[in-house]
């Protein structure tokens, strides 16, 4: 199960595209911190000047603008990307768990259908040897023609049996094989050693549950978005340089002043007076958000806390059912071996007693078997809603494709 989950992370699209998410956001970042730095402008602008009697003047400028500060605004764009960051390093975390979880299940179910396909053949195997007898005693005038198509129904019914489990296992190999990559899995037929106990975690690890890290992400962009929304109504305080040269200077006055660049430099305070409601209606929007993302991370705990309720509650309730279950098989077991005998030598049971004796006993056992896997099941339900299921299957998200979540 472990090398299946491991193989199913190592080759998977959804990871590397959720690794993609996380290229972009570590450039959007770098693009929002650039916020920080200097700028530098050039270019030809052309313009009618009515003091100027030749009319059209194209002048070649060349700007640079600091800024000093502007009450957060680049700040809060930077921590907008961050926190989106922390949204696709939580959706890797989700795709790896997500892709481990249906991995490990389908590994019990091909369990699961390969121990059926199994007790379905001893089915067979039994029902025949029933059919056997009848067809003996049938042949001797000791049973009726009845008696023969009734055991020979059940056989028949026995291979129908074995054809369903035999489908369902060949559907589940093909799912497997899927999920890893290709080929033709064939995994053990028993579980990890510390699977079982799963569940026995009195909380989860919220730390690492992506559903809750997403939430909070969530709540951190939107506190950034409602602070960079605050701030668009505060100026900004830069400095700013620049110089034009005009390119259309008469040539036949050398001393004219406007061959020479013009110069300025200076501090410059800039605000947003009116945007037609744009900065209320963000700021509305943010507080909404927070709102929002507040409310999800309480969604996140509570969907969390009451599925581990479920899973362990089912355990215990699937635990118990496993003590009858196996006593019912032992007692089942010796019924048909007492029916056969009275049937073949003492003529107190009929066909119909020995068949549904052979019937009952494998139904115990096929219940058995799925109460078995159901078990496995429920202990990866907890594993994956405990946050826990990455360790025990000893995948490292830091080392994932190149090792691009931040822990």
């Amino acid at each position: 199960m472990e090398t299946a989950v491991r193989r199913a992370v190592g080759w998977h699209p959804a990871v590397d595209e959720a690794t993609g998410r996380i290229y972009q956001a570590d450039e959007r970042i770098r693009a929002a911190q650039a916020g920080y730095y200097p700028k530098l402008n050039a270019g030809v602008a052309s313009g009618y000047q009515s003091s100027n009697r030749e009319g059209w003047r194209p002048n070649f400028n060349v700007s640079a603008s600091q800024m000093l500060y502007d009450f957060g605004k680049v700040s809060s764009s930077v921590d907008i990307e961050r926190a989106v960051k922390d949204i696709s390093n939580a959706r890797l975390l989700l795709a790896i768990d997500d892709l481990s979880r249906d991995t490990a299940n389908a590994v019990v179910e091909v369990q699961r259908y390969r121990r059926l396909s199994a007790l379905a053949q001893e089915q067979v195997a039994g029902v025949k040897v029933i059919a056997g007898l009848v067809n003996q005693r049938t042949d001797k005038g000791a049973s009726t023609m009845s008696d023969k198509v009734q055991a020979d129904a059940r056989v028949e019914s026995a291979l129908a049996t074995q054809l369903q489990y035999q489908s369902e296992l060949n559907r589940w190999q093909v799912a497997l094989g899927a999920l890893i990559g290709g080929g033709s899995p064939n995994p053990v037929s028993g579980e990890p050693g510390w699977l079982g106990k799963a569940c026995d975690a009195a909380t989860p690890d919220w730390e690492e549950v992506p559903a809750m890290l997403q939430a909070k992400a969530e709540k951190e962009e939107a506190e950034a978005q409602l602070a960079a929304s605050r701030a668009e109504a505060l100026p900004t305080v830069s400095l700013e340089a620049m110089t034009g040269y005009d390119l259309n200077a008469s040539r036949d006055d050398t001393r004219s002043n406007d061959r020479q660049p013009e110069y300025s430099v200076g501090l410059n305070v800039s605000s947003n007076l009116y945007n037609g409601g744009q900065t209320t209606a963000r700021k509305r929007a943010a507080a909404y958000a927070l709102q929002s993302a507040e409310a999800a991370i309480s969604t996140a705990r509570y969907d969390i806390e009451r599925n581990l309720m479920e899973a362990r509650s089912q355990i215990g309730t699937l635990g118990r059912l496993m003590g009858s279950l196996e006593s019912r098989a032992n007692m089942m077991v010796k019924t048909r071996d007492l029916y056969r005998e009275q049937y073949l030598e003492l003529g107190t049971r009929t066909l119909l007693d020995l068949l549904n004796a052979e019937q009952e006993l494998h139904e115990s056992r096929f219940q058995i078997a799925n109460t078995v896997h159901d078990l496995r099941r429920l202990n990866i339900s907890c594993l994956y809603n405990s946050g826990k299921i990455r360790r025990e299957f000893g995948i490292n998200p830091a080392m994932v494709r190149g090792g691009t979540v931040s822990q």
